[in-house]
């Protein structure tokens, strides 16, 4: 079996274009995507910094008077001009906005400072600000309106920049998600009347669980890449079987005394060999280059290596049955176009070209038995967890698969006297 090993290595070598293209395709592709998404995903707050300029056209104090007399106009009790009044004096609209934005939290990312309109568009102009939160004149009285006698708001907070970008996204949610906030606790009586209480802000950020590291998008391209570019390594190798078919060594094989098999465990072997390595180079230069896992320790690299090792057999398994397919099939065409199917299949369904999260649940439970969807799950566990009991189950499961694609690779395979 040594030297059908040794024979299927020679032969993968000598296309020196299909090593390259083996080795560091998935490697360019990775770096190419996290440079064409990076911070796209991300969604820390440093990853948003934007210099705001707050224009106030709004006058309190002469809305608040407006509003004062439009109650004296409605015809309503005098005592529920008087409740309307009070509450009407303790809503003051655009300073719980500028208070909001004083938050010591909110100004290490979005710093702001107040400006005239025309200060403001000058500031835009000159790249010093990134974007204006403009309260309109009638604001005050608009909220109070819309707030107390239940009329529809017509004066809305505009937010005005050069460009649009995912940071001009963020401050519009932000603003938006403050704005609902204050809706609700207006409604529900909790920011009026004679406990007014101060309103409780938003909190942006995300929530960390203590021992969970965090998942981020470049780990995922890493595991998915190199995932996908192992199972065109067990396409490739099977159909390497089709030029020896051509030219009849596995015949020349089957005339001496060698056993059969072991020319279909050099397959499998060498499958292994080169799938186990095209990881390894894949996530070893990712690693070095990108720092995708950063910080992460021994007891965690020997765990991907574990991970690796078991996924790589299950290729090295589909292999096997490739190459079983191969030779009892007489159109090689077909083989290819069979195995292509089943490659493609594995990566969408797996979660190789797009996140698991991203289909259907019928379709995710599908994914998460697939051998690189399965391999995807436990890597991120792995890597938000570090718990060796997850990883049993899931190395179970992949054997098994090898050992059922092996089998049914042996069943079918060529004897004496079947070819």
């Amino acid at each position: 079996m040594g030297s059908f090993l040794k024979k299927d290595l020679l032969v993968f070598w000598r296309d020196r274009k299909e090593v390259l293209l083996a080795l560091f395709l998935p490697i360019v592709i990775i770096v190419v995507l996290n440079l064409a998404f990076s911070g796209l995903f991300d969604n820390d707050a440093e990853s948003v910094n934007m210099n705001v300029g707050i224009v106030d056209e709004n006058e309190h104090s002469t809305e608040l008077e407006q509003f004062k007399l439009r109650l004296q106009e409605m015809d309503i009790l005098e005592v529920e001009k008087e409740a309307l009044i009070n509450q009407a004096s303790a809503i003051k609209p655009s300073e719980l906005i500028v208070e909001f934005f004083n938050d010591p939290k909110l100004k290490e990312w979005i710093p702001y400072e107040k400006v005239s309109e025309a200060e403001a568009i000058k500031l835009v102009e000159e790249g010093d600000l990134d974007a204006i939160i403009k309260i309109p004149e009638g604001f005050t009285y608009d909220v109070l309106s819309s707030l107390l006698l239940e009329e529809d708001s017509s004066t809305p907070i505009s937010i005005l920049a050069a460009e649009q970008s995912m940071e001009l996204n963020t401050l519009q949610n932000v603003v938006n998600d403050f704005i609902d906030t204050l809706n609700l606790q207006f409604a529900l009586g909790s920011t009026v009347g004679a406990d007014l209480e101060e309103p409780v802000l938003p909190q942006g950020g995300r929530e960390v669980v203590e021992g969970v590291e965090t998942f981020n998008i470049s780990q995922y391209f890493t595991i998915a890449m190199s995932t996908l570019f192992a199972l065109f390594i067990a396409q490739t190798v099977a159909m390497k079987t089709v030029t020896e078919k051509r030219e009849r060594v596995f015949n020349r094989i089957l005339l001496t005394n060698s056993n059969p098999l072991e020319y279909l465990m050099g397959k499998t072997l060498a499958t292994f060999f080169l799938s186990m390595i095209q990881m390894l180079v894949t996530f070893a230069v990712t690693q070095l280059f990108l720092d995708v896992f950063p910080g992460k320790s021994l007891a965690f690299w020997v765990g991907v290596i574990v991970i690796i090792a078991a996924f790589a057999l299950t290729v090295s398994g589909l292999s096997a049955l490739f190459t079983s397919i191969t030779l009892i099939l007489n159109d090689s065409n077909a083989a290819s176009g069979i195995f292509t199917m089943i490659v493609m299949s594995f990566g969408v369904l797996g979660g190789s070209f797009f996140p698991l999260q991203g289909l259907p649940v019928v379709f995710q439970k599908i994914g998460e038995w697939i051998p690189n969807g399965l391999t995807q799950t436990v890597l991120i566990k792995w890597i938000q967890l570090t718990s060796v009991q997850d990883l049993i189950v899931p190395i179970i499961i992949l054997i098994v698969f090898f050992m059922a694609c092996l089998v049914i690779a042996v069943t079918i395979f060529p004897r004496r006297g079947r070819v």
